[in-house]
């Protein structure tokens, strides 16, 4: 029998434009930046595009919105959806991290320089990107460890650093999702997720993600940083290892 709908995941930085635009009209959009809405105000169809908006906050489950999802949103239908995420390599998810939080441009520099002050070289974040990178590492760490879903730079920050692991995984780290799919499987991912739920429809892969960043560059970490990526994100590289691939 059919699931009798789909629930997708979106991991920051991981084709959700293109995510969006391939489950239409199966997936249902709200506002998420003008006036973001929340769950009491919104009919169950919109609550998963509301999940997946950085700017609503969740409370202790902040970073464990399919937990989140089974005991508040769907209590009694949570194993009825087709529930679906996509893991991209963690390295390359981690640069297109840096390129889009982290532009080397006079205002995060100015905020940067201010907030922490003696700790930032200024001049060197400006010109040398591995620099920048180590940086950015550094607060990415930083946002893992802080008391504060806003320190240290910030909600955007944070949520768009968060290892996808705890938001896929239970407190016992089982697995809550019916499946996880490598993001270079995208189309296959979601013409699984339509099959499973019963809808007649396929989608082909688009020519070009929908939304790129100009800004990024071919920076390639060094053994170090690396080292650091892998111990940020241990559990995600897991993930990605295991995630479905044909």
């Amino acid at each position: 029998m059919p699931y009798e709908n789909l629930f997708w995941l979106h991991i920051k930085k991981s084709a959700g434009v293109t995510t969006r635009s391939l489950l239409q009209p199966h997936y249902t959009e709200v506002d998420r930046s003008g006036w973001p809405r929340n769950f009491l105000q919104s009919d169950p169809v919109e609550y998963n595009d509301i999940l997946n908006n950085y700017r609503v906050v969740l409370g202790e489950l902040q970073f464990r919105r399919a937990l989140f999802a089974r005991r508040y949103l769907y209590p009694d239908s949570w194993d009825k959806l087709y529930s679906f995420a996509f893991s991209r390599e963690p390295v390359d998810r981690c640069l297109s991290m840096f390129y889009y939080l982290f532009p080397r441009r006079t205002g995060i520099l100015g905020s940067l320089a201010t907030l922490y002050r003696g700790y930032v070289d200024t001049r060197k974040l400006m010109f040398s990107t591995s620099y920048a990178f180590d940086v950015f590492l550094d607060f990415a760490q930083r946002a893992r460890s802080s008391e504060s879903v806003y320190r240290p730079l910030g909600l955007h920050f944070t949520t768009h650093t968060a290892p996808m692991w705890e938001d896929v995984t239970d407190l016992d780290g089982s697995l809550l999702l019916k499946q996880v799919f490598r993001l270079e499987h995208l189309v296959e991912g979601i013409n699984t997720a339509f099959e499973c739920c019963g809808i007649n429809q396929r989608v082909e892969r688009p020519g070009q993600p929908l939304n790129i960043n100009r800004r990024r560059g071919s920076y390639t970490p060094n053994p170090a940083q690396r080292g650091k990526i892998e111990r940020i994100y241990s559990r995600d590289f897991d993930l990605y290892e295991n995630a479905w691939h044909s």
